[in-house]
């Protein structure tokens, strides 16, 4: 089986030491898996959507069961220049686009965006999260959400505060892939049931 995993900084996983990020971890073991990890560091739900389908393409293969998995969020929740980098509304179009582009490809499924250590960008994640299950409920996309409980563990939003604000270590990222990896989608997903 092929994942492609596109999205930003989390699924590329800056911050940890072992350049696994929670997806690599999510699939440790899993020898029959080839995943391609396709984050790009502070890229929005916008910048993805330009590209996921051009480097989807030369990755798909009609002899191998695919997967696409799409996580992103906090970085369309950052201020720039006195405004949100992605307005809600776009961010909410944006991944429309992509959940129903790419699930005529392949099995799609969405990993919500974690918390950070920047109390304003959490409110507003926090949101988009909410709006984001709902989407993925009406298109009928498996949805993950692991901010609550990574907010509510605190070990995520502890080691992204004393690194950068927003990426955890080794830890946070082994959390986030142990709640990944335990739900029943994933597992669906991923060939495990």
């Amino acid at each position: 089986m092929r994942i492609l995993a596109f999205g930003d900084s989390f699924v590329i996983g800056a911050g940890d030491p072992d350049h696994l990020g929670w997806i690599g971890r999510a699939l440790a073991g899993r020898r029959e898996i080839t995943l391609y990890n396709l984050g790009v560091r502070r890229e929005t739900s916008a910048d993805i959507a330009a590209r996921w389908r051009a480097e989807a393409l030369p990755r798909m293969v009609d002899h191998e069961p695919m997967r696409i998995v799409f996580s992103f969020g906090c970085n369309d929740c950052n201020l720039e220049d006195g405004a949100l980098r992605v307005p809600t509304a776009k961010s909410l179009l944006n991944a429309r686009a992509m959940l129903t582009e790419a699930a005529r490809l392949a099995p799609v499924l969405m990993v919500g965006p974690p918390p950070t250590a920047e109390p304003d960008v959490v409110v507003r994640a926090e949101e988009l999260n909410e709006h984001l299950k709902v989407l993925a409920a009406r298109l009928q996309a498996p949805f993950i959400d692991v901010f609550r409980p990574l907010a509510a563990d605190g070990l995520w939003v502890r080691e992204a505060a004393d690194w950068d604000g927003a990426h955890p270590g080794a830890a946070g990222y082994q959390r986030m892939a142990d709640l990944v990896a335990a739900h029943p989608a994933w597992r669906t997903f991923t060939g495990v049931d």
